[in-house]
This record gives structure tokens, C-alpha cells and sequence, in this order.
């Protein structure tokens, strides 16, 4: 862990109990409402990922798809600190998890997949695609076999079980490089692709890599013509946020409890203001 985020970590407790006066001053919400994305989880790490998830759920409440959905339209009140569980890409080590971890702890939650690596069936392609698309130059023999994608089958599984699936482009490219015309094919026919494979509507989509470099206001246009919520990878509060600007925080179970509690505090927020701002302003081209 770097220097700053030991630092970060240590003024968790600061942090709660501050948040938890201004919220009995009046100061800030009663209910907060948070998203947390996780991508891979290595089988090493299954252990960690469980604590860190049971840890959180002493503070947060961890909310369905459905529930989240209702609280960004309005539709139901956040009337406790609550928190949605995503995952981004499709690796098939968020399947197992789904089955060993998520069932037991009962948390459903909004898995973003790549429509193109799901189509994959051999090694070396999977391998080669996480390399060149999902984790740029990574080479494809260091590419895990946690890595490797989920299938349509591994999909409907996951909505058996109650979970929920969320649109993530075609082939993971940065959409801010992706010319006007191929961004439909990127944002929109991805989602078409997975409603059909699954006969479910996705309502839900993701840019990939998150930061606001990645995305622009183009493809927020085009998004917003198929999708009723869009989410970033940006973080912060989502209380009294537009559903097209939904924001993440990145976690990872090899960081503390501490850390990750300190981020959903909202420790970091103000690093992002700036970019917050810009992508506001996307909104009147749109």
C-alpha cells in the first residue's frame, strides 16, 4: 500500500465519525448512496473479498440493481446509507464469486460485460483480448485463468440467481477514440446483443476504464438515447445525481477495510470535482 493511501486508510475512523456528526447537524444526508465496481477476483483472493464485503455490509446496506434503480429515479426514498455491488467486464471469477460468496451473504448484484469477450470459446483468444482490450499490454501468457471470460450460459445463471447484467461497449475500447459512426455499434448494439441472448432489457451501461478521459460527449449523447442509467468510474455520493451520471468507486479485496470504508466516506471525492464539473456540462449537448 502506497504512502498516501496508508495515510488515507489511518483517518477512516476521523472520517466516520465527522460524517456522522454533520449527518446529526443536519449537514449531510441520513441515507448515502454509493456504488463500488470490483473487475476480476483472483481465487486467492476469495477469502479477502468475502471479509471485505461482510465488513462494509456493519455500515452500508447493500441494495439490489432494482432498489438502486427506484432510489436515481426517485421512486423510493434512501432512507439508510445504502450501497450497490457492481462488477466490470464479465471474468468468469465473478460467476464463482456470485456462487460462493454473493449467495451466502445474500447481495445481489450489476455485472457490466463486454459483448465481444463474451462471445469468445478458445484460450488464446480470451488471453489475447484481455491483453489488447481489457488490461492494455498485459501480456497474454500472464492473462490468469480468473480472467477468463463468462459465457451467454454463465449470464443466465447469474439472472437465475437474481442477479442483474449491465451493457460495457462491444470490445472494451476507450470511447473517446471511437469515431461518431462506430459508437453505435459500440454503446448501443452491444446492449441490443445481450438483450437478445438473454430476453431481458438492459437498462443499464457502463463506459469502460471510467475516467473521464475514456468517455466524451458524444458517446454520453448516444448513451443516453438507449440507456435510462449510465455510470462512470468516477468517485462520490449519488444523492441527488442525474441517472446518467452515476458514480463508482473502484475497489480491490487485496486493499484494507479501512481503505476501502475511508473511500466510501468520501475521503477522496474532491480529487474528481474538476472532472465532475466537466462532465456536467456534456449534459446541454446532448
Amino acid at each position: 500500500m502506497s504512502y498516501k493511501k496508508k495515510i488515507l486508510a489511518s483517518s477512516y475512523p476521523l472520517i466516520k465519525w465527522t460524517n456522522k456528526i454533520l449527518t446529526a447537524l443536519g449537514l449531510r444526508p441520513k441515507g448515502r448512496l454509493r456504488v463500488i465496481i470490483y473487475h476480476d477476483i483472483p481465487v486467492h483472493l476469495e477469502n479477502e473479498f468475502s471479509n471485505q464485503l461482510s465488513w462494509l455490509s456493519k455500515s452500508w446496506k447493500f441494495v439490489t440493481p432494482e432498489a438502486f434503480s427506484r432510489m436515481m429515479a426517485g421512486q423510493e426514498k434512501i432512507l439508510e446509507d445504502s450501497l450497490l455491488l457492481t462488477f466490470d467486464d464479465g471474468f468468469i471469477s465473478n460467476r464463482r464469486v456470485a456462487e460462493t460468496v454473493l449467495e451466502n451473504l445474500g447481495i445481489s448484484a450489476l455485472f457490466f460485460v463486454v459483448t465481444d469477450f463474451i462471445n469468445l470459446s478458445s484460450t488464446q483468444d480470451w488471453r489475447k483480448f484481455v491483453g489488447d482490450h481489457i488490461v492494455p499490454g498485459l501480456n497474454p501468457n500472464m492473462v490468469s485463468e480468473d480472467q477468463r471470460n463468462m459465457s451467454w450460459e454463465d449470464l443466465a445463471f447469474l439472472v437465475e440467481r437474481g442477479h442483474s447484467i449491465g451493457a460495457h461497449t462491444a470490445d472494451h475500447s476507450r470511447l473517446c477514440n471511437v469515431e461518431y459512426d462506430n459508437l453505435q455499434n459500440q454503446i448501443i448494439a452491444s446492449a441490443d446483443e445481450i438483450e437478445e441472448k438473454l430476453s431481458l432489457k438492459v437498462e443499464h451501461f457502463a463506459y469502460t476504464f471510467g475516467d473521464l478521459k475514456s468517455f466524451s460527449a458524444d458517446g454520453l449523447k448516444i448513451a443516453r438515447q438507449r440507456f435510462n442509467f449510465i455510470y462512470t468510474g468516477i468517485r462520490g455520493y449519488n444523492n441527488n445525481v442525474a441517472p446518467w451520471a452515476i458514480r463508482r468507486d473502484a475497489v480491490s479485496p487485496t486493499e484494507s477495510c479501512f481503505l476501502v470504508g475511508a473511500f466510501l466516506e468520501g475521503a477522496g471525492d474532491w480529487l474528481y470535482s474538476a472532472d465532475l464539473k466537466v462532465y456536467d456540462t456534456w449534459s446541454s449537448r446532448t
